[in-house]
């Protein structure tokens, strides 16, 4: 796990003096701190035991069959049966338009199998990985939101998502002059 450490403007305080550390491993993040004014934003590092495997499991049997919606935000249950050709079946929800195939579930289902058994040899971290704009779990293409200086995962498939941590400085940012780190220019 390589951590590509720079200083970038902090959004409280307008210093140089964000030191923000991006990593490539389990999954793209970044963790980022300030030296002026203590803002903080990071993950909170999962345990094996806060994901759900079962819950996850059953909510992608029920989309493998059509019975919901493959978007977790729309999770409607007016599906329509596009293909029936054996064991390949493909879906269209009527509420969102989403389009899916079974294939594309049982893939997802083997994907988030293969993690749940890695986790009773391995560590979390050895065991959940995703390439940038992929699932670590389910291994979904789900690209990735923004929040600030955070990479916030968030699957909509099999609704993994990541926990992070910001602390905000409770006191008047504006009255602090770190000398060591510059003061951005503010566009006026």
């Amino acid at each position: 796990m390589i951590c590509l450490i720079h200083l970038e403007v902090c959004p409280y305080c307008y210093h140089v003096s964000l030191k923000v550390c991006e990593f490539d491993e389990p999954y793209p993040r970044v963790e980022a701190v300030c030296l002026c004014c203590g803002y903080v934003i990071m993950d909170k590092v999962l345990k094996h035991y806060d994901i759900n495997f079962k819950g996850v499991l059953e909510l992608l049997s029920k989309k493998e069959i059509g019975l919901v919606c493959v978007d977790n935000t729309c999770g409607s249950k007016n599906v329509i049966k596009l293909i029936d050709e054996g064991s390949y079946k493909e879906f269209r929800c009527l509420h969102c338009g989403a389009e899916w195939s079974s294939k594309d579930i049982k893939r997802a289902i083997s994907n988030v199998k293969s993690v749940w058994s890695c986790l009773k040899a391995e560590e979390l971290e050895d065991c959940i990985r995703g390439k940038e704009g992929e699932c670590p779990l389910c291994k979904a293409d789900i690209g990735y939101k923004r929040s600030g200086y955070l990479l916030e995962i968030s699957c909509n498939m099999c609704g993994f998502h990541n926990v992070y941590e910001e602390k905000i400085p409770n006191f008047d940012v504006s009255q602090i002059d770190c000398k060591e780190y510059q003061k951005a220019e503010v566009l006026g």
